[in-house]
């Protein structure tokens, strides 16, 4: 998600003097200019910005950096552990949520916010459009606690109960999750990616965009059985641009927002406390999509029409919401 903050900023340090205030390890400048700072680099540092943005609510607003404007990007959940004090949440001149369902969330935690822009994220449809389909193939691409665990036994009940072959790819790796990114520690879900290669699933690891996009475009469904509070999967909106349905829980978080029952994807109801009920329901919503052509046709061409932003689009958002703080 923080890629996304990445292009934002780009685009409007061409305008403005932005600053970046992360959670991240390695504080620098990008190369279109945009300054990333963490609180160590943070320190040392007495320019004065535009705006100081706030990537998920980091701290108090830090009036140690001196800003003429502070926005709040909330691209996470407030307990997560990224909370603004409550006392020092007035410090933003907006805050920006990417979902309806992160507003709430957000507001519920902290009343007092004011000012707010609803303004998502966007996809590269340069390399995220509809490509000819693969019959029968399935693509995951997500971290791996967004279901990667429930995917063998997913696909192996697809299997038995398709007429035509079907073949599954999983993009999921939290060791490298971005191309020649090496961490080589221990992520924790070694069992499940040993269990999807097992049940014949081809584990990828972190491909460049354009390969993603390739893959993804040519995937008849994605499978998304995640249990997690998606605020604005960024994922699913290029799944969706790709033209390629997504069959994924409709009763959790964000998604829903833009994954519509019978018109762009399928939706089934996450069952907390019986997961075989949940699991069954992501099976036979494939199941149903794979052996009624005329109804994948359709959640096809439906995700192919989804409103999607583009990234240039989102820009002109963020841009237009600024001038408004001035």
């Amino acid at each position: 998600m923080v890629t996304s903050l990445f292009k934002i900023s780009d685009y409007l340090s061409q305008r403005h003097d932005v600053c970046v205030l992360a959670d991240i390890k390695n504080p620098g400048v990008t190369r279109f200019s945009t300054t990333w700072i963490n609180m160590d680099w943070a320190k040392g540092d007495d320019t004065e910005w535009d705006f100081l943005i706030c990537n998920r609510g980091v701290g108090n607003g830090h009036p140690e950096i001196s800003a003429k404007r502070r926005i709040l990007w909330t691209h996470d959940l407030p307990h997560n552990g990224f909370i603004p004090e409550p006392k020092t949440i007035k410090a933003f001149a907006a805050t920006v949520f990417m979902s309806q369902y992160a507003e709430r969330i957000w507001r519920a935690f902290y009343p007092t916010i004011g000012r707010s822009f609803m303004i998502p994220n966007g996809v590269d449809k340069t390399l995220f459009f509809p490509r000819p389909k693969l019959p029968g193939f399935l693509i995951f691409a997500s971290a791996p606690n967004r279901g990667l665990k429930k995917l063998p036994l997913i696909y192996e009940a697809i299997k038995s109960r398709v007429t035509t072959p079907v073949s599954m790819m999983a993009f999921s790796n939290l060791k490298a999750q971005h191309p020649n990114e090496v961490r080589g520690d221990d992520d924790g879900f070694g069992e499940d990616y040993k269990s999807c290669e097992e049940a014949g699933i081809t584990l990828r690891d972190p491909v460049p965009q354009p390969e993603l996009a390739q893959y993804l475009g040519g995937a008849e469904l994605m499978i998304f059985p995640t249990d997690y509070p998606e605020i604005c999967s960024n994922i699913v909106l290029q799944a969706l641009a790709s033209g390629t349905p997504v069959i994924t829980t409709g009763n959790m978080g964000a998604t829903s927002e833009w994954v519509k029952d019978g018109k762009n994807g399928l939706t089934t109801r996450f069952h907390p406390h019986d997961y075989m009920i949940y699991t069954l329901e992501i099976v036979r919503a494939a199941v149903r999509a794979l052996e009624d052509r005329s109804l994948l046709k359709r959640l096809s061409e439906g995700a192919a029409k989804t409103k999607i932003y583009t990234w240039e689009e989102i820009g002109h958002q963020w841009e237009k919401m600024l001038n408004r703080c001035i």
